[in-house]
């Protein structure tokens, strides 16, 4: 399972650095892989999926039944931050609620680079409360296509969900004398 999971990432990063410049086809194939990853970790089963994805009471008891009894429900778990020029920062606010049946409590956020810095809500957030993710990318010294991932460790089923930003960092040339 591991290995196959390793596989996997490993070719997520592969296709994202020999994508040719189609930025629709490749967020459709980054958002396809995510969901092969989200199924591997969880058996089969889809959780914090980008695209919603009308729940019937059936398959609300299935995913209760397969989770901790705390569980995220994120708006979004991408945001593109769209092009922007080198040095500048991108802040954003992943939000989620808890749609378990007890407090959902965050242990840790880490990021994939020192380039990005998540805060996260660290009171309990009991059932059907809110909370939220702030991430600030910085960046100086970037260019080129951006993916910093965040990576969310909580008291849910996976432990582990992962956020992304997109983006591309514009390099100003500087005029030749």
């Amino acid at each position: 399972m591991k290995t196959k999971l390793t596989v996997l990432v490993a070719f997520v990063f592969a296709a994202m650095l020999s994508s040719c410049g189609n930025d629709a086809e490749m967020e459709k194939r980054i958002a396809n892989l995510e969901r092969r990853i989200n199924q591997l970790e969880n058996g089969g089963v889809v959780r914090n999926a980008t695209t919603p994805v009308p729940a019937t009471t059936a398959s609300q008891s299935v995913e209760t039944n397969l989770t901790a009894n705390a569980a995220f429900k994120w708006d979004n778990t991408i945001y593109n931050f769209g092009t922007i020029k080198q040095g500048e920062v991108v802040n954003y606010t992943f939000k989620f609620t808890n749609n378990g049946t007890e407090d959902l409590q965050i242990q840790s956020t880490s990021a994939s680079c020192g380039c990005t810095v998540p805060q996260h809500t660290k009171e309990p957030i009991p059932p059907g409360g809110t909370g939220q993710i702030v991430v600030r990318y910085d960046s100086k010294g970037k260019s080129g296509q951006q993916s910093p991932v965040i990576t969310v460790v909580a008291n849910t089923s996976p432990r582990q969900s992962r956020l992304s930003l997109r983006g591309f960092v514009q390099v100003n040339a500087a005029p030749q004398p």
